[in-house]
């Protein structure tokens, strides 16, 4: 397994960046695993990693665009952890990006400055 796995998605400027970010330390030898999590979306054991490493309200890790209004998601539904496993498995795209994780700690990369913090500590 890679020391570091970015869940990307090239659509978006932020993952792009980030992207770039990446790259400039891979070249410097840093292991880091780019998925493209919309071809590749994380199984439950995955999601369940992000929201145990992630520092913060695991609501911020899904976005709040529009199938999430679609799927007729509250807010409250946003407070518990496993609804959120299942949105994410159901719908990938709402997973927030780009995402940086270690399997100990994960971040939002937004700013980007979140990705080079955890990849220069």
């Amino acid at each position: 397994m890679s020391e570091f796995r970015l869940f990307h998605n090239p659509r978006c400027s932020k993952s792009r960046a980030a992207l770039a970010i990446v790259e400039a330390h891979q070249a410097h030898g840093r292991d880091i695993e780019v998925v493209h999590y919309l071809d590749t979306p994380p199984d439950v054991d995955t999601i369940r990693m992000l929201i145990a490493t992630f520092d913060g309200p695991s609501r911020d890790l899904v976005r709040r665009d529009r199938p999430l209004a679609e799927m007729g998601i509250t807010s409250e539904q946003l407070d518990d952890t496993e609804a959120i496993v299942k949105i994410l498995l159901a719908t990938p795209e709402l997973l927030q990006r780009p995402l940086l994780s270690d399997g100990s700690r994960t971040v939002i990369g937004r700013p980007t400055e979140h990705i080079a913090e955890i990849l220069d500590g």
